[in-house]
């Protein structure tokens, strides 16, 4: 396949405004440069016929179209936000007024790419995945803006070639479609864009108990227009506004045909059918270049090809490993009143944890296929390490969900045997010591006369490690970590000191909480179910876990048994 030169997909005149531009202001500039026809009256012949948006005036490029989905927020030729059709809805959707300054509303953490490093498309194509976007501005060595590429961009600079024809629409087509009824209200739209976070909704009518017929659609692009328009969503069916009658592609039509009825039709969303109508999948410009890309980078070098499909193995049977727990997981939690909320904080968890040793074994192994013969043995090691950590890191994410499992009431029963405490605690302090490099200092104190205490030792390791753990790693190196242990007659107190960066005050009542971390953690990783597993396994011996802690100055956890 023939790389597209990347400074063809720059589209170089990207709407632009001003941090204090009402945000209603910016919305009638999106329609305006899109040509679109702000008075309601009778459609045009058009492929697609809404009944009641008003007529559209498509421009002669889908992609310049696409562009102006998106507004770049601008200051002093600086790059200060971005707004996208997603945010209007999400607004829409959530139930707030549109009479606000962009600045209120924009995303401030921009991504963009230095022309200098928009090497090739597969560049951008990687920015889009991983951070999950759909606009990515281009700028000089001053961080001053050039242009800006989208999906639509790069599809536009692609060449016809024979790769697209040979790839099916159901290689590549998106098979869990969001879908609602034609007499569902766009605002129940909205927030279904929002919540599942898609650009379109499919609507159908149903086939039978399984089955649905697709008779329109309804885009983000249309409620941004129906809002400029001031239309009362929660009263307009989709019915009304949808965009019919649909063009259908078959699963088995190529690609190269998806790609042509893209660019013919000026549209970015193509519906999948069966032989009896039934809605199967949707197929995207972002699936196209998905499909482009793996091409690509299938050109793998040999001798690395053994170690990159390990690897993906080994993710295969983490994945399944965690999705098999995550179905026992939810099957617990159903039976709680937390249940939505628990369920939005593990997903939420498993995506961040997940995400970022994903992002790194797919930015190794695409240095390794495309830079493969230039790379040298120490850096391609270096690159096989970097996937290697990064599914040991899942799998300890797997072992931490299976252990909370497993700490429930009445799933398993403590195994007391005598341990001289003193020497347990000592010597557990000398192994991390050791895993630590010296990078702290450790500090033992031990006051009693009695030695020998039952308990369960392997429960009592993973309790003292784990807290331990905590105050190495968010203590700074060189200062002191204390385990101090006192027994008496009627009590046994273990307490884990730090100087770290503290736990704020409003996050304290949530800590032991699973899947719940602090606001300060920023960086330093985890999954947040370790303190959550901790206090099972405390009460699970029948004691009580409690801690204080102040923002810079560190933390004390304390546990006691009778």
């Amino acid at each position: 396949m023939d790389v597209p030169n990347p400074e063809h997909a720059i589209y170089c005149q990207p709407l632009i405004v001003s941090p204090s531009t009402p945000l209603l202001e910016m919305l009638l500039l999106m329609n305006q440069i899109r040509g679109r026809s702000y008075a309601l009256g009778n459609q045009t012949e058009d492929n697609y016929k809404n009944s009641l948006l008003p007529n559209i005036y498509l421009s002669s490029d889908l992609a310049d179209y696409e562009v102006n989905s998106c507004v770049l927020v601008l200051e002093e030729d600086y790059i200060k936000g971005i707004v996208t059709e997603r945010d209007i809805v999400k607004l829409v959707a959530t139930g707030q007024k549109l009479t606000v300054p962009v600045s209120a509303i924009m995303t401030q953490e921009v991504i963009t790419l230095s022309l200098s490093q928009f090497k090739d498309v597969f560049v951008a194509l990687n920015l889009f995945h991983r951070h999950q976007i759909r606009h990515l501005p281009i700028v000089n060595e001053q961080d001053k803006l050039i242009g800006i590429v989208t999906p639509g961009t790069i599809r536009r600079s692609l060449q016809p070639t024979s790769l697209l024809a040979m790839r099916r629409v159901s290689d590549v087509m998106t098979k869990q479609v969001i879908h609602a009824a034609a007499n569902t209200c766009v605002l129940d739209l909205a927030r279904l864009m929002n919540q599942h976070q898609v650009s379109c909704i499919v609507i159908t009518s149903q086939l039978n108990s399984q089955q649905f017929i697709p008779l329109g659609i309804v885009t983000e692009r249309d409620i941004v227009q129906m809002q400029i328009l001031g239309l009362d969503l929660a009263q307009v069916s989709a019915e009304t506004v949808m965009s019919q009658p649909l063009f259908c592609l078959s699963p088995e039509d190529s690609l190269w045909l998806a790609h042509k009825e893209m660019q013919q039709r000026f549209i970015r969303h193509l519906v999948v059918v069966g032989k009896a109508g039934e809605l199967l999948g949707i197929v995207t410009q972002s699936n196209i270049l998905r499909s482009l890309d793996s091409i690509e980078l299938c050109n793998v070098v040999e001798t690395l090809q053994q170690v990159v499909e390990q690897q993906t193995t080994e993710l295969v049977r983490a994945n399944q490993q965690l999705q098999q727990q995550t179905e026992e997981v939810y099957r617990t939690l159903e039976k709680e009143q937390e249940l939505n909320q628990l369920k939005s904080q593990f997903i939420s968890m498993v995506f961040h944890e997940f995400r970022n040793p994903l992002s790194a074994i797919l930015m190794s192994v695409q240095s390794i296929q495309i830079h493969g013969s230039r790379l040298s043995e120490a850096r391609k090691d270096k690159f096989i390490e970097q996937i290697q950590n990064s599914a040991q890191q899942m799998l300890r994410l797997i072992e931490d969900l299976l252990v909370i499992d497993k700490t429930e009431p009445g799933k398993v029963q403590a195994n007391p045997v005598p341990i001289n405490l003193p020497y347990f605690c000592q010597h557990l302090l000398e192994e991390l010591q050791f895993s630590d490099e010296n990078r702290h200092q450790f500090s033992f104190i031990y006051h009693g006369k009695q030695e020998f205490v039952n308990f369960d030792q392997q429960w009592l390791r993973y309790i003292l490690a784990n807290l331990l753990y905590n105050a190495l790693k968010y203590s700074p190196q060189g200062s002191t970590v204390k385990l101090l242990l006192s027994i008496d007659t009627t009590e046994v107190t273990f307490q884990v000191v730090d100087r770290g960066i503290g736990i704020h005050s409003e996050d304290q009542l949530n800590m032991f909480k699973p899947f719940y971390r602090g606001k300060n953690v920023n960086s330093i990783t985890g999954s947040g179910l370790g303190l959550a597993i901790v206090k099972n396994y405390v009460e699970l011996l029948k004691g009580q876990i409690s801690f204080t802690s102040e923002i810079g100055v560190g933390t004390t956890f304390k546990l006691f048994r009778i």
